[in-house]
């Protein structure tokens, strides 16, 4: 096989970048990161990219001087490392927890994500707070130590909670998961914020152990994910909260360090970290904690009822309590008017419709609540600064989709 591949360095001047992410798994930190890659490959023009999911051995079959690639960007395996360092080759790594330490890389800066989940639990007003990761996992135990900090700096406790990862590995396995979640969902008390540190559907797996238990989501516990991983937190309901990683900035970073290296050039930094973008708030965390339950009943009412006809009078009468008394009781719990929470809380889902870019307006003011696009503009410019159009243009990242 070796004698009919291609040399490392081609007459036409091109150069042979190999892609080695994993994109059997259909997750964005996997897929987003190749787009990444590819936005900078063409505006290099010179790069031929090549998918191979198995480089380590390609590189192994090759005689030194014969690799057929002048560059690789993986989730890098110890064997990639050693077959490249073998050929002489560059690789940037984009995978944390890979046991190839000694490659540089591009990564999410997991410190931040912890901290960013944090803060956004804590303005929600939780006072409790409770976070799971998974056992061996060093990103996420930069995660947890940063929400910990967080957590601690602002004079409260958290409740963590490791567990093994390997949980759908078998039937026992999974039992055992679902039988650690449920131990510590009963030593909770609730109203809580709970992060939650994997990458993958067990955000789902918490929120049905939270319903098995009789909690309200998010009035009782609200959830924040790791990782806004569209397909897994947008359904079913309700959809999930999650930190949002800018995976196709990680790709187009790698692929940028690794053209250095090709070049024979070293890169400002060996290791770069990326900090998240923001968070995607949805219903797991749409609510504000209060200890007034009179004050909370109407916050879950609000949430509740989204149509554009729901007023003051309207939330006051569903609760069976005069104006006056609701009014004075939010002005000193919350610092606000009932018509003010209403007004927020449809700002705040119309930022999570917005983050969908191809949602028109319309359908953005009316699954927020607002009577047409126009209620909808008006209110987003008074409350954010910025026209929706302008919000939506802020969410997508330094190098946005016009370059597909």
């Amino acid at each position: 096989m070796g004698k009919h591949l291609a040399p490392k360095k081609q007459r036409t001047g091109r150069q042979r970048v190999a892609i080695m992410l994993d994109l059997e798994w259909p997750f964005r930190r996997h897929v987003d990161v190749f787009v990444g890659t590819q936005w900078f490959a063409r505006e290099r023009a010179t790069w031929d990219c090549v998918l191979d999911e198995f480089a380590s051995e390609t590189l192994q079959l090759c005689r030194p001087g014969r690799a057929p690639y002048d560059g690789i960007i993986a989730r890098a395996t110890p064997e990639l490392e050693r077959q490249a360092r073998r050929h002489g080759i560059p690789v940037v790594n984009v995978w944390y927890n890979s046991p190839a330490r000694g490659l540089p890389g591009v990564f999410a800066d997991f410190r931040a994500y912890g901290q960013m989940a944090a803060e956004h639990l804590l303005a929600r007003g939780f006072r409790r707070f409770a976070c799971l990761s998974g056992r061996g996992d060093s990103a996420q135990s930069l995660e947890v130590q940063a929400f910990h900090e967080a957590i601690q700096r602002a004079g409260f406790r958290c409740n963590c909670r490791v567990v093994a990862r390997q949980t759908t590995r078998n039937r026992t396995s999974s039992q055992r998961f679902h039988s650690a979640l449920d131990e510590w969902i009963a030593s909770w008390s609730a109203p809580v914020g709970v992060f939650v540190t994997f990458p993958d559907a067990t955000g789902r797996h918490v929120a049905a152990a939270c319903q098995r238990h009789g909690l309200r989501i998010p009035e009782d516990a609200a959830l924040i994910a790791s990782d806004n991983e569209p397909s897994l937190c947008l359904h079913p309901s309700p959809s999930l909260s999650g930190v949002e990683v800018p995976y196709r900035q990680i790709g187009y970073l790698a692929a940028e360090m690794l053209d250095l290296l090709m070049q024979g050039r070293k890169p400002p930094l060996e290791h770069r970290l990326i900090a998240p973008s923001g968070i995607a708030a949805r219903q797991s965390t749409d609510f504000l904690a209060v200890d007034d339950s009179l004050v909370a009943a109407a916050l879950h009412e609000i949430a509740r009822r989204s149509h554009p006809t729901l007023g003051v009078d309207d939330v006051c009468q569903a609760i069976s309590v005069g104006r006056r008394t609701l009014e004075r009781r939010f002005r000193r719990v919350l610092g606000r008017g009932i018509a003010a929470e209403i007004l927020r809380l449809r700002v705040e889902r119309a930022k999570r419709e917005l983050a969908h870019a191809q949602t028109p307006l319309k359908q953005v003011a009316r699954e927020a609540g607002f009577e047409s696009a126009k209620r909808l503009h008006e209110a987003f410019a008074r409350e954010v600064g910025l026209s929706p159009s302008q919000y939506r243009q802020q969410l997508r990242i330094t190098y946005s989709d016009e370059r597909e």
